[in-house]
């Protein structure tokens, strides 16, 4: 499977947080088919643990000979089914490579959003206190639990993140902070380093709590702790749908970098594999 996988230039991986080495030796976790001929594999395609009736298209690769979209069918048939089995009624693709749209499109995924990316220069930041009442600290091992469950509520499917993915980002991040409200966690950010700056790569708040200030807290707080090191520009992602933390976002004088990347859904009919 290494082979196709490195070696074929019909691949796709959005494997977020593992590399792809540490994401097979786990791949029992993750619906997944593959397509043999004449004792060579011809294609793989993989999906993410199920989440709240969605899941990603994690893995895709496909031999460079032949045509491709007899074997993307024969892959996506078979994985649909399990994935109706399991309650998955969506599926997400991030389109990184654009062979791949030419492909899926007969498989039912159509054009959802766009994942826009702005970037913060090297300003300087403005002091900002939390609001009364809001804590920072530190994320310590013992919070994990607590941010898995404020990320699920705080995101909606197919944005949320499942138990694995946190743990992983938990474990590879440069800064992970909390804000508590009577000890209670109610928010939580998360980044990474790069080359040349930082990432803010997660930030949630518990829903009923939005829009009191305790995510621009986070915010200013992991920009002065990356500044003390520093590091002095960073990048985010966020959908072009969520006008809220574009504003968050513009108010920190993060701009627009241009670097965009499409979503495609697909929705599955329950009622299919009942015909079949």
């Amino acid at each position: 499977m290494r082979d196709l996988i490195f070696r074929s230039y019909r691949t796709h991986t959005h494997l977020d947080w593992h590399d792809t080495d540490q994401w097979l030796e786990d791949g029992e976790r993750y619906p997944m088919r593959l397509v043999w001929q004449d004792k060579r594999l011809q294609g793989v395609l993989a999906t993410s643990e199920p989440l709240d009736g969605t899941c990603w298209v994690r893995l895709a690769a496909l031999t460079d000979h032949g045509d491709p979209q007899p074997i993307l069918n024969l892959l996506w048939s078979s994985l649909a089914a399990e994935l109706r089995t399991l309650g998955v009624h969506t599926v997400a693709l991030l389109l990184i490579r654009n062979w791949l749209a030419a492909y899926v499109t007969a498989l039912g995924f159509t054009f959802s959003e766009e994942i826009i990316t702005f970037r913060r220069p090297a300003l300087a930041i403005p002091p900002l206190n939390p609001p009364d009442g809001v804590h920072l600290r530190l994320a310590q091992p013992g919070d994990l639990p607590t941010l898995i469950a404020v990320d699920n509520v705080a995101f909606q499917a197919p944005w949320q993140m499942d138990s694995g993915e946190i743990r992983q980002a938990e474990r590879i991040s440069a800064s992970c902070t909390v804000a508590e409200i009577e000890a209670k966690i109610v928010g939580y950010q998360l980044s990474t380093l790069y080359f040349d700056g930082a990432h803010l790569a997660r930030l949630a708040v518990l829903p009923e709590l939005q829009g009191r200030g305790i995510a621009r807290a986070l915010l200013s707080d992991v920009l002065q702790r990356f500044e003390r090191r520093g590091v002095r520009s960073m990048t985010v992602n966020t959908q072009a749908s969520n006008l809220r933390s574009q504003r968050l976002y513009t108010g920190f004088s993060f701009e627009r970098n241009s670097y965009d990347l499409p979503v495609w859904l697909a929705q599955l009919d329950a009622k299919e594999d009942q015909r079949a």
